[in-house]
């Protein structure tokens, strides 16, 4: 197989590039855009952040509820009656669970008695024929190993429901999806800023990572495809599927009479080790080997299994819980292997954005309509806890969650729309656990309570009091971003809110 000119060598670049693109090695393609060259790691025991992206709209005021009494003028009371009365088939509209069904939690920070949604429970994981018991979050929670952030949204600054009916400032776009998840992905209530073309945990990772791993891995990996939250200044996502690296079909060793594996990548390597007068011919290149040098050490890394593999079994069929595994292999070989220091994960679970089906008829609540999707994400974080701590990383990993906006207390009959701040999980070993962090609402429908801060529209869409800029600067400094004008340089709006610690991470 000859290479015959050098237009030849480049339409087989464009043409390669394409295939790549379409084919099997389309995960390659985010992390050949122009990487940095590595650099050294900043000191330090290893940490990273696990962002789990819930996209659609998590309805989370029926994952964390009031759960003080049945009496008439209780909290509770004030969800059964905002959320229409609780589901039956009597009453098919209702939004709110029954007293007995919502899993009782203790906040160690709160007079007042909070519950979990019923699919929070601890359960056995089943593989094949491998089975295995897990914690759920209500086991979590109790341990004080997670917490909750309440009320927690896109904010430009402070903002009272006067103030807005008053036409004070606020992040564009609010109620759209993609709008809010870009937002939230940035971490700040607007897009308009220069440092919003990085997303927060990108700018993060170029903060504290120093650069690519000196095999040219990059500190922010994607096991859910592309995500702004991971794209920082100098440093783009590395992708992977929740299967590992997806390398070049047909291009990789063998001896195949049919396919010509080995003849293939002798030809793609005299390509890219050939001499360029295009600068751009060259990075292309130079970006090419390291992307599949990457590739092809984590592959070998992954499929070794003293150092690739784990043990913990995580649910079949549960596609967060896969990623999330992939997330905790690739976790151990980036300490044990690779001498990482400091990465942010991004994976991904949809399908919350129900306006119709929040319950299933003569279904169980924990397991169907809304009850599903959260049975899915507690079973998927509880195995990932267990992997956690059977690769000794508990001390060194926080996982939390993310979501476009909360969803209307009042149903549409079937399901609940659009709203805007809500509740979000914290998990890990420094984690200030068992406690509910921010200023939980008293979920009444139009309410506008200055002395409570507690302000809602028509059908219950609350204004936060928490910013998602507040949340993502406390897990920046527990990534080590620890001086303030650095923080407020990647917040540009953190300084107008009273605090850029929410206190919920341990040293």
């Amino acid at each position: 197989m000859a290479i015959q000119s050098n237009a030849g060598r480049r339409e087989f670049l464009r043409k390669l590039g394409i295939t790549f693109a379409a084919g099997s090695g389309a995960a390659l393609i985010p992390q050949l855009g122009l990487i940095p060259s590595a650099s050294a790691n900043a000191p330090g025991p290893y940490r990273a952040l696990v962002c789990v992206y819930l996209a659609g709209a998590n309805d989370s005021y029926n994952w964390l509820m009031p759960r003080d009494s049945e009496l008439s003028g209780s909290r509770y009371d004030t969800y059964r009656a905002s959320r229409g009365g609780v589901y039956s088939g009597a009453n098919t509209a209702g939004l709110a669970h029954a007293f007995t069904d919502i899993l009782p939690i203790s906040a160690s920070n709160q007079s007042d008695l909070f519950g979990l949604h019923p699919s929070s429970t601890d359960f056995t994981a089943t593989a094949g024929a491998a089975t295995g018991m897990h914690s759920g979050l209500q086991s979590i929670f109790a341990s004080g190993k997670a917490a909750f952030i309440a009320n927690t949204g896109t904010l430009l600054s402070p903002i009272t429901k006067t103030q807005y009916n008053g036409g004070a400032p606020r992040p564009a776009q609010l109620f759209s999806h993609n709008d809010q998840e870009l937002q939230w992905q940035v971490g700040m209530g607007n897009t308009t800023s220069p440092v919003a073309k990085y997303g927060w945990g990108g700018r993060v990772a170029s903060a504290v990572a120093g650069g690519n791993l000196p095999n040219g891995l990059s500190p922010s990996l994607s096991i859910a495809g592309s995500a702004r939250f991971l794209i920082g200044d100098g440093v783009l996502p590395y992708q992977l599927s929740s299967a590992g690296v997806d390398r070049i079909d047909n291009y990789i060793g063998g001896t195949g009479t049919n396919n010509f594996p080995s003849q293939r990548r002798s030809v793609l390597d005299d390509l890219l080790n050939d001499s360029y007068s295009s600068p751009f011919q060259r990075e292309y290149a130079s970006t090419m080997r390291r992307a599949l040098g990457v590739g092809e050490e984590l592959f070998g890394l992954l499929n070794t299994p003293t150092s690739g593999d784990i043990q913990t079994v995580f649910p079949a069929g549960n596609t967060l819980a896969a990623q999330l595994r992939m997330v905790a292999r690739m976790i151990k070989i980036s300490r044990a292997s690779l001498n990482a220091t400091r990465q942010v994960f991004y994976v991904r679970y949809g399908s919350f954005d129900l306006h119709n089906g929040m319950f299933a008829g003569g279904q169980p609540v924990a397991t169907s309509g809304h009850g599903a999707l959260l049975t899915t994400l507690n079973q998927a974080l509880g195995s990932f806890w267990t992997a956690l701590e059977e690769i000794g990383a508990r001390d060194n990993v926080t996982t939390f969650t993310m979501s476009d906006f909360a969803r209307t207390l009042s149903g549409n009959g079937d399901g609940s729309d659009h709203a805007w701040g809500g509740n979000m999980l914290v998990m890990g070993n420094k984690v200030d656990g068992g406690k509910i962090f921010g200023r939980y609402p008293q979920l009444r429908i139009d309410n506008n309570n200055d002395a409570e801060q507690d302000w809602s529209f028509s059908r219950g869409q609350y204004i936060p009091t928490t910013a998602v800029d507040q949340v993502a600067a406390t897990l920046s400094r527990w990534m080590g971003v620890t001086d303030s004008t650095a923080l407020n340089a990647m917040f540009p709006n953190l300084a107008n809110f009273n605090s850029s610690d929410l206190g919920f991470m341990l040293p």
